[in-house]
């Protein structure tokens, strides 16, 4: 068992018996460490092909470790933190460092209690890196836009009440050229409609501009510090469009690639980014030996309380697992309840049951994660009543009507 860190690691080695063969305090992150750990632990524990090593999954440190000793032809496994904070909790004593950490993790996957993580292919790590930072993208695009709503709000808060859309270009070009001081704007009133009107190409309406000069006049704005908020306003613009130049670049690259997967998944009428999110969070579909064991996986399952004869209930979802395809289906849900009436039925039927949008459409989230999970484990198509005798179509060429 091996206790991950960012700088150094923690190893203990046991017997199938439980008895201890080695120790090792620690031992950097580095090939002189991984050196050290082969020579006295892993040789000592039997060398490779003899030898399993399971350690935990600390964040990303412990992707080197476990791709250089599976060069090294170790047999490695990955533990979920969740279990094995778990074990450790199980105990009295509340001693804990990272050697006995790293024999519990040891003695974890002796007792036969451990699950390994799923590690992905190579084809899938690419697209899951991919995936995952176009998602890192639109967060900081989001924090980015709520972070120009604050300006705004602090010098013209009426500016937004005008403007149902107060960053578009015609906008944008508003506050690049005359800023959004309440003051300026209606001193500069022909300065103003000449640029919104030029940069909307007569699409905002003269009553529109009028509106909004009639409200600088009347702003209750902060005046303070307008200048600084405006120069911020237009470096907000510049990083926005940097950001979704570069979010348009990962889905072009996302689209290439989904397509080389031909995923059955369009045929639910997805898009690709999000057919794209799904195979990355889910491939190779054969990890998952049932429909059960894929929806626990993306963390939708309800969790439950079950105590005596009289305490027995379901409580909201687990949301343990993968977070991306967590989403990806919620996202997902929202297509295929408007493209398909099976789908459309079931988010219907527990709205009448007086669940919420929201909740209704996690349920609809469960029940697609359970087709998505049918489609790519047998090959085929999206279908409302699947046949049967279900069979691998895709290895056959055929497709399932």
């Amino acid at each position: 068992g091996i206790d991950v860190g960012k700088r150094k690691h923690a190893a203990t080695a046991l017997t199938p018996n439980g008895e201890r063969i080695a120790q090792l305090a620690f031992f950097l992150n580095t090939r002189a460490g991984i050196d050290l750990l082969e020579k006295e632990i892993l040789r000592k524990a039997g060398g490779p092909g003899k030898t399993l090593v399971a350690m935990e999954a600390t964040g990303h440190y412990w992707m080197c470790l476990y791709h250089e000793l599976k060069r090294r032809g170790y047999e490695s496994v990955v533990l979920n933190p969740v279990q094995t904070n778990a074990h450790v909790r199980a105990k009295i004593r509340k001693n804990r460092n990272d050697r006995i950490d790293s024999e519990g993790i040891a003695r974890l996957v002796l007792a036969g209690e451990a699950r390994a993580t799923r590690v992905p292919d190579e084809k899938t790590a690419e697209l899951r890196l991919w995936v995952r930072h176009r998602q890192r993208l639109l967060r900081a695009a989001g924090n980015m836009e709520r972070f120009a709503h604050t300006l705004v709000d602090r010098v013209f808060p009426e500016y937004a009440d005008i403007l149902s859309k107060p960053f578009l270009p015609s906008a944008q070009k508003l506050i690049r050229q005359l800023g959004l001081a309440p003051a300026d704007l209606a001193a500069n009133g022909r300065e103003v409609r000449e640029v919104l009107q030029i940069a909307s190409r007569n699409k905002i309406a003269p009553e529109t501009i009028d509106n909004l000069l009639e409200a600088a006049k009347q702003s209750i704005g902060t005046r303070q510090a307008e200048d600084a908020a405006n120069r911020q306003l237009v470096l907000v613009f510049d990083y926005l469009a940097t950001l979704r130049q570069q979010i348009a670049a990962i889905e072009g690259e996302l689209d290439l690639r989904v397509q080389e997967i031909d995923s059955p998944l369009f045929s639910l009428g997805l898009t690709a980014n999000v057919v794209a999110a799904i195979h990355a969070e889910s491939d190779p579909i054969s990890d998952f030996g049932s429909a059960d064991q894929y929806v626990a996986y993306a963390g939708l399952d309800p969790s439950s309380y079950r105590s005596g004869d009289t305490i027995d209930r379901r409580g909201k979802i687990s949301k343990r697992g993968s977070p991306t395809l967590r989403r990806a289906l919620y996202l997902a849900a929202f297509v295929v309840c408007r493209k398909h009436v099976y789908f459309r039925r079931i988010y219907q039927k527990h709205r009448r049951h007086g669940k919420n949008h929201c909740n209704a459409l996690v349920v609809v989230a469960r029940n697609l994660a359970r087709v998505v999970w049918r489609m790519l484990t047998d090959g085929r198509e999206f279908s409302k009543r699947p046949p049967q005798n279900a069979v691998t179509t895709r290895q056959s060429g055929c497709k399932a009507s």
